[in-house]
């Protein structure tokens, strides 16, 4: 009778922390978005000047506070950047 009282007891208490465990699983993973629910493609526009204006890092600060301002040096940081950030994602 006891060995018998000692099954039942370990078969709920397994069951019971399986129900816990896929419980708190759930909660955890419950807000997750996927990467696809993440990445919102940004439309650009290029034309001849984009391919032919070649932008270097910025050497000084006033550079880089310049460079902010204009649109190609801003399209080229995201076009060499997209690449890695989509490798990432195929992963």
């Amino acid at each position: 009778m006891n060995k018998r009282w000692n099954r039942r007891w370990l078969l709920r208490l397994s069951l019971v922390s399986a129900g816990t465990l896929v419980a708190a699983l759930l909660a955890v993973s419950w807000n997750k978005k996927t990467h696809a629910q993440i990445h919102t493609p940004v439309p650009m526009t290029t034309d001849w000047s984009n391919r032919h204006m070649v932008y270097s890092a910025p050497s000084s600060v006033m550079q880089a506070w310049r460079l902010q301002f204009e649109p190609r040096y801003i399209h080229q940081l995201a076009r060499r950047n997209a690449p890695a950030a989509q490798a990432q994602g195929a992963q």
